[in-house]
């Protein structure tokens, strides 16, 4: 079986081979004083976006307008982007590809330990 500190270098000699950094917010809600208080912090990840196999185009209709979405993009993390999946908050930025968002995130786990991220990504228009 393949070890933590393997499957880590594995994660990054994969994302070294098509690099991509991309910078992305991150709010995140604290208890201080026993109310809530809010935080954002703006972080450079050096990841990989690769496509997926099977693309799927979905067409968004809203009182303001129409967009198209697609969910043919995945993104490849290492161990120290410490990616939480959080519901009520929205991973959004630009790449070479276009506008991402993140849809779900995926710890890499290994033995219980955090080895990588992986990640799929829609498109937004």
């Amino acid at each position: 079986m393949i070890s933590a500190e393997e499957r880590k270098q594995d994660i990054i000699n994969t994302i070294n081979e098509n690099p991509v950094d991309i910078e992305i917010n991150v709010t995140t809600r604290k208890v201080v004083d026993g109310a809530w208080k809010t935080c954002n912090e703006t972080r450079t990840l050096k990841v990989r976006i690769f496509q997926q196999r099977n693309p799927e185009v979905i067409s968004i209709s809203d009182i303001k307008g129409t967009a198209d979405t697609s969910k043919k993009y995945g993104m490849l993390a290492d161990y120290t982007a410490d990616l939480k999946d959080v519901s009520d908050n929205k991973i959004i930025f630009d790449s070479i590809y276009g506008r991402m968002e993140v849809i779900a995130i995926y710890p890499q786990i290994v033995k219980g330990e955090i080895c990588g991220y992986q990640c799929e990504l829609k498109r937004v228009s």
